[in-house]
C-alpha cells in the first residue's frame, strides 16, 4: 500500500471553514502533537482493514468523530478508554499505544453516527470507512460544529480516488446521497446505503446487513 500520495493530498489542502485535521493543530483543543496522531491512527486503521470488500463513503469527517480520531465515522471513544472496538483491543496488543486519542477535553468525544455505524458492523472486517470530503467543514468562526461541504466537496474528489486506487478490490459504497454524487463524478456508480443521521438508522443498518459477507 503506497501512502505518499494519500498523505500529500491530505495534509495540503487548506479553505477557509475547513478544518484539517491530519495537518493542523489548535492548542484550544489539540494536543501539540495532534496531527501526527490522527495520521497515525488512520494509517493504522487502513492497514487493519487492508483486506476490506466493501469502502463506505459518507459525506464529511465530523468535529465529534473524525476531526480528533482521524477515522472516518469513529469518536475518540471507540479507539481508546472502556468503549473502544474490539478490532482496537486486538491492535493494541501488548500495550503498544499505537492508537490514541488528540483531543486536550477531560472527557472523550462521542459520536452518535459513529456508534450508529460501528454498531451496525459489529466484529465485521469487510467494511472500509471514508469520507467523500476528508476534511472538517465547519461553520466560520465555530470549529465544534458541523456543516455541509457544498462547493467543497469537489476539493476530496482527487483523495477519494486515491484511496479507491490502494483498494482495488474493494466496492464502493455510498453512505448517502452527498458520497453517492461525489462518486459519480469520478466515474464510480455506487450501490446506495441511507446516511444513519436525522433517523436514517434503520435503513443504514439494513443496507450494511445487505452487503453479503465473505
Amino acid at each position: 500500500m503506497s501512502w505518499d500520495r494519500l498523505w500529500a493530498l491530505l495534509m495540503d489542502y487548506r479553505a477557509e471553514g475547513v478544518w484539517n485535521q491530519y495537518q493542523d493543530v489548535d492548542p484550544a483543543l489539540d494536543r501539540l502533537d495532534g496531527a501526527e496522531i490522527r495520521r497515525r491512527n488512520l494509517q493504522h486503521y487502513l492497514e487493519i482493514f487492508a483486506d476490506a470488500r466493501y469502502i463506505l463513503v459518507g459525506e464529511a469527517a465530523g468535529y465529534a468523530g473524525c476531526r480528533f480520531s482521524g477515522i472516518p465515522f469513529t469518536c475518540e471513544a471507540q479507539l481508546v478508554g472502556p468503549e473502544r472496538l474490539p478490532w482496537t483491543v486486538q491492535s493494541q496488543g501488548s500495550g503498544n499505544g499505537v492508537l490514541a486519542r488528540s483531543s486536550v477535553r477531560d472527557s472523550l468525544w462521542v459520536e452518535m453516527s459513529a456508534r450508529i455505524v460501528w454498531g451496525a458492523l459489529g466484529s465485521r472486517r469487510d467494511c472500509l470507512l471514508w469520507n467523500a470530503f476528508p476534511w472538517h467543514p465547519h461553520r466560520l468562526g465555530e470549529p465544534l460544529t458541523n456543516r455541509a461541504p457544498g462547493r467543497n466537496l469537489k476539493d476530496g474528489l482527487e483523495v477519494l480516488a486515491c484511496l479507491l486506487d490502494m483498494f482495488p478490490d474493494a466496492e464502493a459504497c455510498a453512505v448517502g446521497r452527498v458520497a453517492q454524487r461525489a462518486l459519480a463524478q469520478i466515474g464510480v456508480t455506487a450501490r446506495y446505503i441511507r446516511h444513519p443521521s436525522h433517523g436514517g438508522k434503520p435503513r443504514f443498518v439494513a443496507g450494511v446487513e445487505a452487503l453479503p459477507q465473505r
